[in-house]
């Protein structure tokens, strides 16, 4: 590498940018996909609880179910 050379930094900058770019890519896409998962997570919970109570309900008015 010439450090006279003024394109040879040039094409480390850029360099260095790119690979900015695609770690900041992979950090969104991770954030996406936790918060995606997260909130798979609580949307399984809530159905669960919710079919629960209401199966309680169910058979507290016709008996059980089985």
């Amino acid at each position: 590498m010439d450090p006279n050379d003024p394109t040879t930094y040039g094409d480390l900058i850029a360099s260095f940018g790119l690979i900015g770019l695609i770690i900041g890519l992979a950090i969104y896409l991770a954030v996406l996909a936790l918060m995606l998962w997260i909130g798979y997570l609580i949307i399984k919970a809530a159905v669960r609880n919710g079919l629960r109570e209401h199966t309680m309900w169910l058979e507290s008015r016709r008996g059980p179910l089985r």
